[in-house]
């Protein structure tokens, strides 16, 4: 919370001097959901049904001038597991939080860009949405800073520049903390006014804060293209390889602490891809199909290959009502352990009036390991009101959108993406 409170503080003064006379949006949003299950953690052996209640508020303030755009946003939340399955967790209550600010300047041939953001969110439903299972409890910290420039080189060539730095910390002293740093380098083409180019190098360096300081490097090499072949259907895609090498340069030799992260010195490759198509079967009815092979690290740091596949379907019933049924596929690989996953879900929105909502959805859940296999039923209802506390709330809609587009794209090689 004192974090919250001092980004907040933060925000208001570069806001009275960097924005002054600015464009100013404010939008909050009031979220209350409730949750059941019959294996809410996808235990091999289940205690019994568990109901989470989860209350959340969210606060976003948009200030824009004409060249510049300033962005504050943060969400503060509490949740509750109860019921007899609430033993299958050694956290039955937490309140994840997050706040983030954000400055976009805009020039006539480049775009730049500078972030910091906090969160704290709970590690056991984390862990589930990315790997499918619960090894570790707590609460995760991540603190980042990052920054990007995006210039146009002509009509037809841009090219991007990011880098971010962060920070991961734990409640449960069982885990490991450590320091990430990202740079990317990415090349768009536009080969058509339909077709885009695109080509892009990764380069992480991790380092965990552990007595054998166990650091690793790992690249990625990508090239792909979006597409809009005809007016109903977009595919886009992307192939390229990753390479990992993995080394200690501590020389301590006191007891090793149990923990996830297992970071073994020594060298590894494999090649990643991605393929995705959406159709717009009738005026009200899409389907999209996605396909990928990732290799990317998990919330405590290990890295994680995984092979997914999924397919959803949206129906409009009317401009009030909304159908959606979604499914996947994963397999997983991390050290020598291998894993599927199977996840299906159907849900039905429905907009009440022009600020209140509401959702209903049934997702079911199955893993098969070598310990046996685990599945869930979940169902789950949720009711949220928006709020426009002051100006137009369309730039912030935008702002939203391309976070969950970011978000999307972020999901692939977890094995539930839409657990939330």
């Amino acid at each position: 919370m004192k974090k919250s409170v001092l980004a907040a503080c933060l925000f208001v003064a570069i806001f009275a001097t960097g924005a002054y006379a600015a464009d100013v949006s404010i939008k909050s949003t009031l979220n209350q959901t409730v949750e059941g299950s019959n294996n809410y953690f996808l235990v091999n052996t289940p205690s019994g049904t568990t109901f989470k209640s989860l209350s959340s508020v969210n606060l976003d303030v948009l200030a824009r001038t004409p060249t510049t755009r300033y962005l504050f946003d943060s969400n503060y939340s509490y949740y509750r597991y109860f019921g007899p399955g609430d033993v299958d967790t050694s956290l039955t209550h937490g309140t994840p939080a997050s706040a983030r600010f954000q400055i976009d300047h805009t020039t006539e041939l480049a775009k730049y860009n500078v972030a910091a953001s906090w969160s704290r969110d709970d590690l056991a439903s984390t862990l589930l949405t990315q790997t499918g299972v619960v090894s570790a409890h707590g609460t995760v910290d991540t603190f980042k800073i990052n920054g990007g420039v995006t210039r146009d080189l002509s009509r037809l060539d841009s090219v991007s520049w990011t880098a971010q730095a962060s920070k991961t910390t734990y409640t449960d002293s069982t885990q490991t903390p450590y320091k990430d740093v990202t740079t990317t380098a990415l090349w768009n083409h536009l080969l058509s006014p339909t077709t885009t180019l695109t080509s892009s190098v990764m380069f992480d360096w991790f380092s965990a804060d552990d007595s054998n300081e166990s650091q690793r490097l790992f690249w990625q090499i990508m090239t792909g293209f979006q597409s809009q072949l005809t007016k109903r259907l977009t595919i886009n895609g992307s192939i390229g390889g990753v390479f990992a090498n993995a080394y200690q340069t501590g020389s301590s030799t006191a007891p090793i602490v149990p923990s996830s992260l297992q970071i073994q010195p020594g060298t590894g490759r494999d090649w990643v891809a991605n393929f995705g198509a959406k159709y717009q079967l009738l005026k009200t009815t899409s389907v999209s199909f996605t396909a990928a092979q990732s290799v990317a690290p998990t919330i405590l740091g290990n890295l994680q290959k995984a092979t997914t596949a999924g397919f959803s379907i949206s129906h409009d019933i009317n401009a009030l009502s909304n159908l959606t049924f979604s499914t996947q596929f994963s397999h997983t690989l991390e050290f020598a352990s291998e894993a599927n996953f199977l996840s299906a879900q159907i849900a039905y929105a429905y907009k009440l009036t022009r600020e209140w909502r509401t959702r209903l959805s049934y997702t079911y859940r199955q893993r098969n390991d070598d310990t046996g296999v685990a599945r869930s039923s979940t169902v789950l209802l949720s009711l949220t009101r928006d709020f426009n506390i002051l100006g137009n709330p369309t730039p912030i809609d935008e702002a939203e959108a391309a976070r969950r587009k970011a978000r999307e794209q972020k999901s692939v090689g977890e094995v539930f993406p839409n657990y939330y």
